[in-house]
């Protein structure tokens, strides 16, 4: 598998369970260690596993120790690009198309079309899923404007009714 290559805060951010820490440091002045687990709803070591890497970036730190307590907040800001969530998002199929034949996904998966689903969640392969739909449009001439952060949960494969 090709191995995607970026800036380290960049590769920092992208692995979900640290952008979740550091959008959580973002909306408050600081949180203590138990508020961090209790948001991001991780396991005590790789939240500080996550938030050791995070320091090392100067992207947030342990600012003060109170008692058994440790305190964090944001360093250094990171502009992150809005996701698409799903209340912004239209459930048709044919929206979440934009190039191609949009128009024929609908009847393709109406006319008895295959319709076979990878799901990638929490899969390292997620990064190499990416890199290959981005070689793929690469190789149709599509134009694939993926953010930088962007990793698929999941990969729907539809193939025309035989």
């Amino acid at each position: 598998m090709a191995r995607v290559r970026a800036d380290p805060v960049t590769t920092a951010l992208a692995h979900p369970t640290r952008r979740a820490l550091y959008i959580a440091l973002s909306t408050k002045d600081e949180m203590s260690t138990v508020q961090l687990q209790t948001e991001v709803n991780v396991e005590r070591y790789n939240l500080y596993h996550h938030l050791k890497k995070l320091a090392s970036l100067n992207l947030v730190k342990n600012h003060r120790d109170a008692g058994r307590s440790r305190w964090w907040k944001k360093t250094s800001h990171v502009e992150l690009p809005e996701l698409l969530t799903s209340s912004n998002a239209s459930s048709s199929p044919s929206s979440l198309v934009t190039d191609g034949d949009s128009s024929s996904l609908p009847e393709s998966i109406a006319a008895g079309g295959e319709v076979h689903v990878i799901n990638l969640e929490g899969s390292r392969d997620q990064i190499g899923a990416k890199r290959m739909l981005e070689l793929l449009a690469k190789e149709h001439g599509i134009e694939l404007d993926l953010p930088w952060n962007f990793l698929p949960a999941s990969i729907a494969l539809i193939a025309k009714k035989k």
